[in-house]
């Protein structure tokens, strides 16, 4: 019996009540293999629901999606015992979110503080914890005392690689921003980091609880050397193999879990 269903509708034909409610990207979406199939192996006495899409940007949450988030939250927050965020990796991924956070030309950039424009990325993350925010407190509408449980990806390699040939989320924009090559693995890594410590920052928000926040970092889990190939790791220069999903999950997920749900 399955118990990860994307999308409310699917999980109410199957008259299945969500315990945790998941919004997000592809992270929970990506059709290989996702952190929310491997988070849901971990937990098989939890139902899962995610609401979301592939390409999702955090933005999207009071905007495009808030009417699936309302209806997910109206059919199910109330008794659930958790709420899951992954959010803002497609707000700075692609040809034109991540050249905004870039100079023209960082050809001659010698550090990763170099390459970014002026106010960036932390012009950025502030609309991405404003998306955060706005969501959390809609949630906290019909269930205060839930866990709210947050990640920031990992540190991907700006290969070039999509799903189906070439890719345009890291590669391509640097390419275009010539980003030397020895910083460019830094730049992305500087992301996800920056992403966490604005998770931790609202977590310890007043107004949000009373309900726990969590901050997981998920970035360092996968190794820093890739191997003989980064695709023992990563399926391409965003989404991690099965393999590498499943060791997120259950090396950094899984304990913070543990003190909110039934594995």
């Amino acid at each position: 019996m399955r118990n990860v269903f994307w999308g409310v509708h699917s999980a109410l034909q199957d008259n299945a009540f969500a315990s945790v409610l998941m919004i997000g990207d592809s992270w929970w979406w990506y059709p290989i293999d996702n952190l929310a199939t491997e988070v849901g192996a971990l937990f098989q006495d939890e139902i899962f629901v995610v609401i979301g899409h592939n390409g999702a940007e955090a933005s999207e949450w009071s905007q495009g999606m808030r009417k699936a988030i309302n209806f997910g939250f109206d059919m199910y927050a109330s008794g659930c015992k958790a709420l899951m965020l992954s959010g803002g990796g497609n707000d700075v991924a692609g040809q034109d979110d991540f050249l905004r956070l870039l100079n023209a030309n960082c050809s001659s950039a010698t550090t990763v503080d170099q390459c970014f424009a002026r106010i960036q990325p932390d012009a950025v993350i502030t609309g991405i914890m404003n998306a955060y925010r706005e969501v959390i407190v809609r949630f906290r509408a019909h269930n205060p005392n839930a866990a709210v449980v947050m990640h920031n990806y990992d540190n991907a390699w700006p290969t070039g690689k999509g799903f189906f040939g070439p890719g345009t989320w890291l590669k391509a924009p640097m390419d275009t921003a010539q980003v030397p090559d020895a910083l460019r693995r830094d730049v992305f890594k500087s992301l996800v980091n920056k992403l966490h410590v604005a998770q931790v920052a609202l977590a310890k928000e007043p107004g949000l609880g009373p309900g726990p926040l969590v901050a997981v970092q998920t970035s360092g889990e996968l190794p820093e050397d890739p191997g003989p190939t980064d695709e023992r790791w990563w399926a391409n220069e965003l989404h991690p193999t099965p393999k590498g999903f499943k060791r997120i999950a259950t090396n950094r997920l899984q304990t913070p879990l543990d003190q909110f749900l039934v594995g």
